[in-house]
């Protein structure tokens, strides 16, 4: 694992934020090429980048938080730590979301249309950010003896990268997405739609690879937990959730007029 790149003076420079740093700025790049396709002008992305990225990266720290109180609760100098150590994927999207919500209604950017042009950009974004957790040694999976384990650091034995497993759905969650917009003129909310669908497949996925009891959470064994009496995740739940949501907004489209192209401004 290469959990701290360099340091700069006494502050480490850590893998995990800054493949973060690199993820959002190809993701914006990717939905600034989105745009048009989507009525919305490529100008419009950078607008909208901070109302994103700063409720999303916050969302994150906070949904971690919580998830973590009986720690935080005793190390409460590490709670606002800017050194990228503990984020909720969850907890960024629908922050981020909010952001959005706000910044759309300012701004008078179409809701569906925008939403459409960053649901690639953000598996792409999440792609990479698995790969930051491969490299700080976080959110790994079970216990594993076959060829592609990994050692991580501080754990015995090797453990499946689950974090891979997440980075491989989610860009074939995103290059699903792009083929069929291909193919078809999408009506508004229909791409989103199927965001939230291919967002909750691949995390369901790497839930599987990842997820045991609280024992084994608190023993290095698995790195997420089980609902108690479940044989499911929080996250896993969160997930069905988001693809009945997804569900919806694809057949809710169906009702829309097809998105008209744009152009810078």
């Amino acid at each position: 694992m290469w959990p701290e790149i360099f340091r700069i003076g006494n502050f480490p420079i850590r893998s995990y934020g800054v493949l973060l740093v690199i993820g959002v700025v190809i993701a914006i790049e990717i939905a600034r090429r989105r745009a048009p396709r989507h009525g919305i002008s490529p100008d419009k992305i950078w607008d909208s980048a901070m109302w994103l990225v700063i409720p999303g990266i916050l969302g994150a720290r906070i949904t971690y938080i919580v998830q973590n109180w009986s720690f935080y609760q005793q190390h409460q100098d590490q709670l606002w730590s800017i050194r990228f150590e503990g984020l909720t994927s969850f907890g960024g999207l629908i922050f981020g979301f909010l952001g959005f919500a706000v910044w759309s209604k300012r701004s008078k950017v179409p809701f569906w249309n925008y939403l459409d042009t960053v649901g690639v950009p953000v598996l792409v974004a999440q792609a990479v950010g698995r790969i930051g957790c491969l490299f700080n040694g976080c959110c790994y999976g079970r216990p594993t003896t076959e060829w592609y384990g990994i050692h991580f650091h501080d754990l015995p034995g090797k453990h499946v990268p689950a974090q891979l497993i997440d980075t491989f759905f989610m860009l074939l969650g995103a290059l699903a997405i792009v083929l069929w917009e291909k193919k078809k003129t999408p009506k508004p909310g229909a791409s989103f739609g199927w965001f939230l669908v291919a967002y909750g497949v691949s995390r369901f996925i790497y839930e599987i690879f990842r997820a045991g009891t609280k024992a084994d959470v608190a023993n290095g064994v698995a790195s997420s937990a089980y609902i108690s009496g479940l044989p499911i995740t929080l996250a896993q739940l969160t997930t069905v959730v988001l693809m009945v949501l997804g569900a919806v907004c694809i057949v809710a489209s169906g009702r829309r007029s097809p998105a008209t192209v744009a152009t810078a401004t």
